[in-house]
């Protein structure tokens, strides 16, 4: 009788072992790069360069999942990889542009309003997969934002990452074809991702609104817009069909030609950047989530 016992107990065990789902890695909290050039890398080591995935620049925003040692396991990009300790500043809380997305993994996921379980819940995700703008991190907690621009914390324990543009393995630099008028407005656009959302701001220094973030880039390349984003897309360059899209082109949102409320530029990849709200700053967007698809006006080339 004893022998039955033991054996429908290790069966048990047995069972309920291969019953149990993996979960997803928590983050312990945030960091920025205080360097120039720092690596990240696919382990911790530095006796060999095959493990470089790209190279960071100062300011640079990391989630961080835990302490190896001397390194930090971090998530750069929606991509994760190792740090030295040496080149981050850790911080269990902190908010800023991290520019990628979070997807939910399960169903029915609370976002809340602040970091805790006994929280209030501010809306019930329903659906997995759903994207997620990263906002910010406390503790095992992401502050996120969805489509429509609620915004909370859930669990990071309840997501996967998606890389907004993936870093690749970092490799001998190829000869490559001239950056066009389009590329130039992206590669300036993008020095101000993460700064702020200012209503009328038109420079860095004061924070951007939409079309004043807009003017502020192209200006920098000696083109000249109408100031608001409506104007714009009245009287500005040259439509464009949403599939002949090209980076630098200027995409409009809101409620019919005649009422333009928001405006970005496009970087490729089905992305744009924007000044978004005075929650998230400059951010990056996917044109294809809910929320923009049925918010599109149409865009103009302007360079």
């Amino acid at each position: 009788m004893k022998s039955k016992l033991v054996k429908a107990a290790v069966l048990c065990a047995v069972v309920a072992a291969l019953l149990v789902t993996p979960a997803l890695a928590a983050t312990i909290g945030g960091a920025t790069v205080n360097g120039s050039n720092v690596r990240l890398r696919s382990a911790a080591d530095t006796s060999t360069g095959t493990n470089i995935i790209t190279e960071l620049q100062s300011g640079t925003f990391l989630l961080v999942e835990e302490k190896v040692g001397n390194w930090y396991k971090v998530v750069y990009n929606g991509v994760p990889g190792y740090i030295s300790a040496s080149y981050i500043s850790f911080s269990e809380s902190l908010n800023g542009a991290y520019g990628f997305t979070a997807e939910t993994a399960g169903t029915s996921v609370n976002l809340r309003a602040a970091a805790s379980t006994a929280s209030g819940v501010v809306k019930n995700i329903a659906a997995a997969g759903t994207k997620l703008n990263v906002l910010g991190v406390s503790g095992q907690w992401l502050r996120v934002s969805d489509a429509s621009g609620v915004s909370g914390y859930i669990r990071s324990d309840l997501v996967k990452y998606k890389a907004a543009s993936a870093p690749q393995q970092t490799q001998p630099v190829q000869p490559s074809a001239p950056a066009t008028a389009g590329d130039k407005l992206v590669e300036t656009a993008m020095l101000y991702k993460g700064y702020a959302y200012t209503w009328g701001g038109m420079s860095p220094s004061t924070g951007f609104d939409c079309s004043g973030f807009a003017n502020y880039v192209c200006k920098q390349h000696d083109i000249t817009l109408n100031r608001v984003a409506q104007d714009i897309y009245s009287y500005d360059g040259t439509a464009v069909a949403k599939e002949n899209l090209l980076p630098g082109d200027l995409v409009f949102f809101g409620y019919g030609p005649y009422c333009v409320t928001h405006m970005g530029i496009y970087i490729g990849d089905n992305d744009f950047i924007h000044a978004s709200t005075s929650t998230t700053g400059v951010i990056i967007s996917e044109l294809d989530s809910n929320y923009y698809t049925r918010m599109y006006v149409g865009a103009k080339r302007v360079a």
